[in-house]
C-alpha cells in the first residue's frame, strides 16, 4: 500500500497523540488542584482549631490568607453564596465571596472576642464562619475527587483522545488570537468550551476515524469514487 493509503490514518493517530498528552495534562493539573484544596482545608483546620484557646497563628493566617484567591478561583461556584447574611447581621451580601471574605472575617471576630467586646456574640459567629467556611471546603473536595476519578477514566479511553485532541486542532485559531492578545481570556474560555464547538469536534473525530479505516481497507481511489468526488 502506497503513504497515500496510510495518510490518513497517520494523521487521526498523531490527532490522538496530541489527545492522550492533553489528557495527561489535564490529570496532572485536576490532582494538583485536588491536592491543593486537600492542604488549604488542612492548614485551614489546624489555623482554626487553637482558636477558641485564646491562640492566634498569624504564619497560618498569612499562609490562608495569601492563597485564598487561588483556592475561591479553583472552587468557582462552590465558594460563592448567592446570597450571604453575616451572622449577627440584618444584612445581606449578594455573591459573596466566601473564602477571601471569610478569612479576614475569622480574624476580626477573633479579634473582637480576644479583647472582650461582645464576647459570646463574637465566639457564636466566629464558630458559624469557622463552620461554613469548612462546609464549602470539604463540598469542593468531595467534587474534587470525582473529577479525579473522571480524569483517571478519561487516560484509558481512547476516543477521550481522539475528541480531545480534534478539539486542539478545531480551537486552534481560537488559541492563536488569544496568545497574540486579540482575544480576552474570557473570550477564549467561552468559545473553546462551547457546546457546538465540542459537537463539531466530536463529529470531526468520528468521520476521520471512520474514513481513515475506510481508506485503509479499500484504498484512497476507491474511497473518493465511493464518496463521489
Amino acid at each position: 500500500m502506497s503513504l497515500s493509503n496510510w495518510l490518513p490514518f497517520i494523521i487521526v493517530t498523531l490527532i490522538i497523540i496530541i489527545g492522550f498528552v492533553k489528557t495527561i495534562s489535564s490529570y496532572r493539573k485536576t490532582i494538583k488542584n485536588h491536592n491543593f484544596a486537600i492542604e488549604y482545608m488542612n492548614n485551614y483546620r489546624e489555623f482554626c482549631s487553637p482558636l477558641f484557646q485564646n491562640t492566634f497563628n498569624s504564619d497560618k493566617y498569612q499562609w490562608l490568607k495569601m492563597n485564598s484567591s487561588k483556592i475561591q478561583t479553583l472552587m468557582g461556584s462552590f465558594g460563592i453564596a448567592s446570597m450571604y447574611k453575616p451572622p449577627g447581621a440584618n444584612y445581606y451580601f449578594s455573591n459573596h465571596q466566601m473564602i477571601i471574605n471569610g478569612i479576614s472575617s475569622i480574624r476580626e471576630s477573633y479579634s473582637h472576642m480576644d479583647n472582650g467586646f461582645g464576647l459570646n456574640l463574637d465566639r457564636k459567629i466566629l464558630q458559624e464562619t469557622i463552620r461554613m467556611i469548612d462546609d464549602m471546603l470539604l463540598t469542593f473536595i468531595g467534587a474534587a475527587d470525582n473529577w479525579v476519578n473522571e480524569a483517571q477514566k478519561e487516560l484509558k479511553n481512547p476516543l477521550i483522545w481522539l475528541r480531545e485532541g480534534v478539539r486542539f486542532v478545531v480551537t486552534s485559531p481560537v488559541s492563536l488570537m488569544y496568545w497574540s492578545g486579540l482575544i480576552r481570556y474570557r473570550t477564549y474560555n467561552t468559545l473553546s468550551n462551547n457546546f457546538l464547538v465540542k459537537l463539531l469536534s466530536f463529529l470531526i473525530g468520528v468521520i476521520g476515524f471512520v474514513s481513515s479505516i475506510v481508506t485503509i481497507v479499500t484504498g484512497y481511489t476507491p474511497f473518493r469514487s465511493l464518496i463521489g468526488f
